[in-house]
């Protein structure tokens, strides 16, 4: 029988759910009302793309819709949501098993990227969606598609380190109390 030592394998399992769960702070954020009319007020031409239909920011997580939604678009956002929380974990979980030595700098760089790709897939499903509900055709669903993908791209490329943090300092202090035991 072979002996695990928790400490030294809890990177591998820790940092991935820490990136994944990191990033739906961002949509909660962006799921507040409160939250959305301050940025509204005070940055509106962040929401311009929303004006032409494109997916704003992260996904929202809230209980209820946005006023003036169907329900259906609630449930749109949950699923983005749990896709990019999915994505980022399955991203940093990779990364560390091609490199299991890796430093913190590493893992933040690994946990930003994971955000950038998962927030591409979650805002082009969110794209998708808004698209397939207005009956509209394979052109307008690829254009929406790519377009929910660079705007996700872009607030990732903003917001993705908050997201990435957390997961590094995570590393960080895990790899250290797993040295120490060593």
């Amino acid at each position: 029988m072979q002996k695990v030592n928790v400490v030294r394998n809890a990177p591998t399992a820790l940092v991935p759910s820490v990136a994944g769960v990191t990033t739906l702070l961002p949509c909660l954020l962006f799921g507040s009302a409160a939250f959305l009319t301050w940025l509204g007020s005070r940055a509106a031409w962040l929401t311009l793309p929303t004006a032409l239909g494109v997916p704003f920011a992260f996904p929202r997580l809230s209980l209820t819709t946005v006023v003036g939604q169907p329900d259906w678009h609630l449930a749109t956002e949950i699923v983005a949501a749990a896709a990019l929380a999915a994505v980022t974990g399955w991203w940093v979980r990779r990364a560390l098993r091609v490199r299991p030595e890796a430093n913190a700098w590493r893992v933040l760089l690994s946990a930003w990227a994971g955000v950038l790709l998962g927030l591409a897939l979650a805002n082009a499903l969110r794209a998708v969606a808004a698209v397939l509900a207005v009956g509209a055709g394979p052109v307008a669903l690829f254009a929406y598609a790519l377009a929910g993908a660079l705007t996700g791209l872009l607030w990732a490329v903003c917001l993705g380190w908050v997201c990435a943090v957390p997961a590094a300092l995570v590393h960080r202090f895990t790899a250290r109390t797993s040295a120490d035991s060593a």
